[in-house]
């Protein structure tokens, strides 16, 4: 079986698909963090990226997107379950993205979208941040009180991802609503799409996941 997981950003998508592949042990793709690690990269391909999704804040070109996928997926035992996450972004993605699952004898067996008002995905995502030294994931108000606090597992130097910021996040939701809401009404319309309330605890959303697919 494979999944697509998908939500605007502040949804839990990412944290339920990791416990969807802990469950069910299933391989999980989460292209956004793919994308980012290219980011990192002191190479031509790595540059040309963080300039487009951390300093421009826009979605990474169709190709590059592409052979990601394809190499990661190529790394996967085909006889075991993936969870896609946050991709197919596009309705441009959507017929590229299932011939490159084809390509490797995978289909989509069901869509599963994390639902949350735009106001708070906004909420949670200003609040997040993380410790440079250790890479430890804190809230504003809950871990630290403030952005100039210590990290308070290791004392290291508190930061925030460049598009968490109002601004990047207002971004990257319009680009959410624009482009990949009309993905999701697509795989609605086929039938294989089921709707999560995000808006609940993490045990609770990720037993509604269950429920929902537990007969495919």
């Amino acid at each position: 079986m494979n999944l697509i997981i998908l939500g605007p950003q502040g949804s839990g998508k990412g944290t339920q698909a990791l416990l969807l592949k802990e469950k069910l042990d299933f391989e999980h793709i989460e292209m956004g963090l793919l994308l980012r690690t290219i980011a990192q990269e002191d190479s031509n391909i790595g540059k040309k990226i963080d300039t487009i999704i951390n300093q421009n804040k826009e979605l990474a070109p169709n190709e590059i997107v592409y052979s990601v996928l394809r190499s990661e997926i190529g790394k996967i035992s085909p006889n075991k379950g993936v969870i896609f996450d946050g991709v197919p972004r596009t309705i441009s993605q959507m017929e590229n993205v299932e011939n490159i699952l084809l390509e490797y004898g995978r289909k989509i067996n069901a869509v599963i979208y994390i639902s949350l008002p735009f106001e708070e995905s906004i909420g949670r995502i200003t609040k997040r941040f993380s410790c440079k030294q250790c890479k430890n994931r804190l809230i504003l108000e809950k871990d630290i009180q403030s952005a100039n606090d210590k990290c308070p597992k290791c004392g290291g130097e508190v930061t925030q991802r460049a598009d968490d910021v109002l601004e990047g996040v207002t971004k990257r939701l319009n680009v959410f609503y624009d482009e990949t809401i009309p993905v999701i009404e697509k795989y609605k319309e086929r039938g294989i799409l089921y709707e999560i309330d995000g808006r609940g605890i993490v045990e609770g959303v990720h037993l509604n996941i269950l429920e929902k697919i537990k007969n495919l």
